[in-house]
């Protein structure tokens, strides 16, 4: 799913822009971890999608950074669009595309799982097909 397919499908988002492999940060790997870790609590009632923040190619010695002349990371669009200066970041974003809470580097269980709530309480369940 996109962000854009996320952030208009009339059901609560989490949006995060983070990239354990080419983090600028150090904080990536940790965040994308803790999100891993509550997502499973809200997954029928939140939208998750995680951005890849810089442009990937694979190539035989495997998945390499497209650089500009200078050696810098080159953004994908999605990260120009949002305005980020560097990752990672998180977006908490409501059923009607409204961002409810963001966060920017490092963040913890709690403060996540509150924003989750707020926008999960009004959500309706995704029903799963019967096994």
């Amino acid at each position: 799913m996109t962000v854009a397919d996320a952030v208009t499908s009339g059901r609560p988002s989490v949006i995060l822009f983070a990239t354990p492999m080419f983090c600028q940060t150090a904080a990536c790997g940790p965040t994308l971890d803790v999100v891993k870790g509550i997502a499973a609590d809200y997954k029928d009632r939140i939208t998750f999608v995680h951005v890849e923040p810089y442009a990937l190619r694979l190539t035989d010695a495997g998945i390499q950074p497209d650089l500009d002349a200078d050696g810098h990371l080159q953004p994908v669009p999605a990260t120009v669009e949002w305005g980020l200066p560097t990752e990672p970041y998180l977006f908490v974003v409501d059923e009607d595309g409204t961002v409810a809470a963001m966060f920017e580097g490092v963040m913890g269980t709690d403060e996540l799982r509150a924003a989750f709530e707020e926008v999960a309480a009004g959500a309706v369940p995704v029903s799963s097909p019967a096994a």
